[in-house]
């Protein structure tokens, strides 16, 4: 158990951030204390060199201002000063042209490849030691070499050896503890979202994270996890009541298919009572169907599993289909449907889809114009006859590289604090409308949009009361072709 906690902590984000705060700080520690270490024996050298330089700066004094050297005094004197700086291990040597030696003090080691240095600073067997030319001619002293034992700036060094340890060890031991308390710090604003989330539930999601007003990257997480918990928020309430008002659609059909059913089966009945109540269950079973088949697209919209496929789809011989299957319609009831020469356009995407909605949009001007309403509209603006007129334009955009469809009516119209919601979901404009008795689901506008989007391009909606409703569609062109534009 022990075990299985600590494999969980060391998986944790806080074990990690320690971790890599740890590493880090050490490894700054590390280079930052082998950088000190070498600067200061670099300047324990350059300090050695220097004191030696000027040594070798006294004695060619001494050989510049006297002609003649007292080599009695002179030995005398070096030796003095050798023996005064016995601790550093000082030392002289003296060299004749030829390069041999001519005297050295008694503390000069016995180094083999001392005769043989040049005029920079050099380390010999645990000397650092220097050497440079005389002024005059003297035979005895035509070059001179000084150095001094490196043991002192060893001894330095070893202190300053122990001195980066202890630091390292305590570097070693306070980067994790401090790496701990810090990612702790860090990471308990995310614990505090991790918390809030976990008592997050489907049916109640009014929680969410907090905002620390810090600006970092924890905020701007915390907002965007928020704004995706008001989007799941929404996307539950509206299938709530997709479900609720599916199932109240439903409900509606089905009673009717029972209660005449039932009224069947209630007694003895001729033959043509019996196909009256089965044509009126057919029909109900009809409007189930087509209930159904509404329900199923927006379930596949809503899985981005509506199939739009990339058919040449020739819109103006599609728009005069569908104008021709409904004008017998509109004629029916006095209204007259207007059209113009459409130009040839050609979109991509699904021919089918793109005649549900055309048909879908001729259908509701037909179904909400009333022939009474409109005829008395012409009256009022002092034209004669029936007044009832549905118009559908086909433009093409050039410069744009869009289609564009305007199907009009000049019907009752919509008032204005309905227009944002008619493409909801089984939205009805009862009160804007006189219905007349139509029924509807309140599906069909938003089928329409959903295809419509689905083909990348957009659908609006203009309305007066009391003057009428347009509904535009705009669709992207399809590319040019070198055939023929494809047909419907």
């Amino acid at each position: 158990m022990f075990s299985g906690r600590h494999s969980a902590f060391m998986r944790t984000l806080r074990f990690r951030l320690m971790l890599w705060n740890a590493l880090a700080v050490i490894l700054t520690g590390v280079g930052i204390l082998l950088c000190l270490r070498g600067g200061v024996r670099y300047a324990l050298l350059r300090e050695t060199d220097q004191v030696l330089h000027e040594d070798l700066e006294e004695i060619a004094l001494v050989f510049q201002e006297q002609g003649d050297v007292d080599w009695e005094v002179l030995h005398h004197e070096l030796e003095r000063k050798a023996l005064g700086h016995k601790f550093h291990g000082w030392f002289v040597r003296f060299y004749d042209e030829g390069g041999e030696s001519t005297w050295s003090s008694a503390s000069a080691p016995a180094i083999a490849s001392l005769d043989l240095l040049g005029s920079d600073a050099a380390s010999r067997q645990g000397y650092r030691v220097l050497r440079r030319q005389l002024p005059g001619n003297d035979r005895l002293g035509s070059s001179v070499a000084v150095g001094s034992s490196q043991d002192i700036l060893n001894v330095y060094m070893m202190r300053i050896d122990e001195l980066v340890v202890v630091v390292f060890l305590g570097v070693l031991f306070a980067a994790p503890l401090g790496g701990y308390l810090l990612a702790g710090r860090a990471t308990r604003p995310l614990a505090k979202m991790i918390a809030t989330t976990e008592q997050l539930h489907p049916a109640q999601m009014n929680e969410r994270l907090e905002i620390r007003g810090t600006g970092d990257e924890l905020d701007a997480l915390a907002k965007t996890v928020n704004r995706l918990l008001d989007r799941i928020g929404d996307y539950l309430r509206q299938k709530h009541d997709f479900l609720a008002n599916a199932a109240h659609e439903l409900r509606t059909p089905l009673a009717a298919i029972r209660s005449t059913v039932e009224v069947a089966l209630g007694g003895d009945r001729s033959v043509d009572e019996y196909q009256e109540l089965l044509g009126e269950v057919i029909q109900e079973c009809s409007s189930l169907e087509l209930l159904v088949n509404q329900l199923l697209i927006l379930a596949e919209s809503d899985a981005d599993r509506l199939k739009m496929y990339s058919d040449r789809v020739a819109l103006d011989k599609l728009l005069a289909s569908g104008v021709e299957m409904f004008r017998g319609v509109a004629e029916f009831k006095g209204l007259r449907l207007r059209t113009s020469p459409f130009p040839p356009v050609a979109v991509a995407g699904n021919r089918n889809s793109l005649r549900q909605v055309v048909n879908n949009l001729l259908d509701n001007a037909i179904k909400f114009t009333s022939e009474r309403h409109a005829t008395d509209l012409a009256h009022a603006n002092g034209d004669s006859g029936t007044g009832g007129e549905i118009s559908v334009e086909l433009h093409r955009d050039e410069e744009r590289q869009e289609a564009r469809i305007r199907i009009s009516d000049n019907g009752t119209g919509i008032a204005a604090e309905h227009l944002p919601h008619i493409f909801e979901r089984f939205y009805r404009v009862d009160k804007a409308r006189t219905r007349e008795g139509i029924g509807g689901s309140g599906l069909g506008l938003s089928i329409c949009r959903v295809i419509i989007d689905a083909h990348s391009g957009r659908i609006e909606v203009d309305s007066k009361p009391g003057e009428g409703t347009t509904f535009t569609i705009t669709l992207p062109l399809a590319p040019v072709l070198s055939g023929a534009m494809a047909g419907v």
